[in-house]
């Protein structure tokens, strides 16, 4: 950890002391895992066990709508939103007035380092709905003093065609709808549209941390691609790293641990684990020691810049319930991306875990190519970096679903019930 941090460290903790007493005394959810607790150090949270969205879901539907995580009555809350659902039950996320100016101030340090400001006019490729991460990015706006040019309701053909009017310098997006507002424009003879865009701050999919889906974005659009990362019941916790990639964890609002998922102890930097993080500002709905369900993995040096934290140049490896194991081998549907992307131009495609008629698990991936023979490459990259052997399935174009939301990539039917999207964060990247 920086010195800037170290000296930093009596504030937090003062903070993270004076947040567990309201939260312990009030808060039923929460009481029960440190009421009485006084941290001496920041280490001490380690007494605390982690928490997951599985626990606070669970708590709903025993204690519907809103369960007991509440440290005040329901007259105080200001805003709801709620995560998607598609990978599990619906968390519904209740925030105070002040913890929503907390939020907003959390989404604008993300911008800011991303060097959005107030001389930027910025394009919410959104259509707004119940999830946190459309109206964190227009609050956050605000804040910087940028104006938000919300595109929801809109055709690709008219969000273009509404960029190239106002010529918007920034866009907030998916890195999957990135891709696809290019491609639509190339198509549609309206390139011109990307010329103004200066900075793409990505959010919802793990994609713009892999060097193959941001550098296909960056000579796309030639813009600056950047990721953040966040979630609905934490915050937005990571800002992007303008010199070396990556994110690093906003430390001055929120603690992280990097911890083994099995044995949930830290493990060494260099190594991956699972993001566990507390928000030392939120009090309404707090986020204590909640496990992210993001695999990440430190970096054991700074950064370039030499910013103060632990640095993640890899942004979200992945997602600790979408690693599948495959005959023995890990297998995140990221480092799929990154393979397909780095391929080079081919369409959408989707991941299919399977077993066999002999009781074998295998992966099937399906994927728009423009010649069926472009298959035997992808599969020779595939196996060559996974060390897997998948089937490929080629498709027509056209033929996979576009969203300007989280794109569903996954399908798991290897117990024999579809999950839709093992792929997707209920919450957001920002």
């Amino acid at each position: 950890m920086g010195s800037q941090l170290q000296s930093a460290e009596p504030d937090r903790l003062a903070r993270l002391n004076e947040l567990l007493r309201e939260v312990a005394a009030h808060n039923e959810f929460q009481r029960a895992r440190f009421d009485g607790l006084e941290l001496r150090s920041l280490e001490d949270l380690r007494s605390i066990a982690p928490t997951c969205k599985h626990d606070m879901v669970v708590d709903q539907q025993r204690h519907p709508p809103f369960g007991t995580n509440l440290t005040y009555p329901l007259r105080r809350y200001r805003h709801l939103h709620q995560t998607s659902g598609t990978s599990g039950a619906t968390l519904r996320i209740l925030d105070t007035g002040e913890d929503w100016a907390w939020w907003r101030r959390c989404f604008a340090a993300v911008l800011s380092a991303a060097g959005v400001g107030e001389t930027d006019l910025v394009a919410l490729a959104h259509s707004f709905g119940p999830y946190v991460q459309f109206w964190a990015s227009y609050e956050g706006l605000e804040e910087v003093g940028a104006i938000a040019l919300a595109l929801g309701g809109m055709s690709s053909l008219e969000r273009l065609q509404t960029i190239l009017d106002y010529g918007a310098t920034a866009l907030i997006c998916t890195p999957t709808y990135a891709l696809h507002l290019a491609r639509v424009a190339c198509q549609n003879d309206l390139g011109a549209a990307l010329d103004s865009v200066q900075r793409i701050v990505c959010t919802g999919e793990p994609g713009a941390s892999l060097p193959a889906v941001r550098d296909r974005i960056e000579e796309l659009w030639n813009a600056r691609c950047l990721d953040h990362a966040g979630l609905s019941e934490v915050g937005s916790y990571g800002y992007p790293c303008l010199e070396g990639g990556g994110l690093h964890v906003l430390e001055d609002e929120f603690i992280p641990e990097v911890l083994d998922p099995q044995t949930l102890e830290p493990v060494a930097a260099g190594t991956i684990g699972e993001l566990v993080i507390t928000a030392v500002g939120r009090r309404g709905f707090p986020a204590i020691r909640y496990r992210t369900g993001d695999i990440v993995e430190p970096h054991p040096g700074p950064c370039p810049a030499g910013h103060p934290g632990i640095w993640l140049p890899g942004g979200i490896v992945g997602r600790s319930d979408d690693m599948v194991v495959i005959r023995g081998m890990n297998v995140f549907p990221s480092a799929i991306e990154q393979c397909m992307r780095e391929l080079g131009e081919h369409g959408e495609f989707r991941i299919t875990f399977y077993t066999d008629p002999g009781a074998m698990d295998e992966v099937k991936l399906e994927v728009e190519l423009a010649h069926p023979t472009e298959a035997r490459a992808i599969q020779s990259r595939l196996r060559q970096r996974l060390g897997l052997r998948i089937r490929i399935v080629p498709l027509k174009q056209g033929t996979l679903l576009r969203t300007e939301n989280k794109t569903r990539r996954v399908v798991d039917l290897r117990y024999g019930v579809p999950s839709p999207n093992l792929d997707e964060r209920d919450g957001h990247r920002g």
